[in-house]
């Protein structure tokens, strides 16, 4: 069960960067979607090492990337 899980978790991870790759010059990558790639991360890691996992390194990871995107959306915006 945890195999599949795990599989379907990178596979949606792989999803997000192909995503992410294709609309981040655009301005159009959604910071909800660098959240949820990052939540995968933490869901991996937790399953691995456990619940109680010290996930506070992806945690800061999620928010500069969140914020990164944001700020690439206002950038764009600000060239059209």
């Amino acid at each position: 069960m945890s195999e599949d899980i795990i599989k379907e978790i990178q596979h949606r991870m792989q999803e997000i960067e192909t995503t992410k790759a294709e609309l981040w010059e655009t301005g159009t990558y959604d910071p909800m979607m660098e959240g949820e790639y990052w939540d995968c991360h933490i869901v991996l890691k937790q399953m691995q090492e456990g619940e109680d996992a010290d996930v506070s390194e992806l945690q800061h990871k999620k928010q500069e990337g969140m914020i990164a995107a944001q700020q690439q959306i206002h950038k764009v915006a600000e060239k059209e």
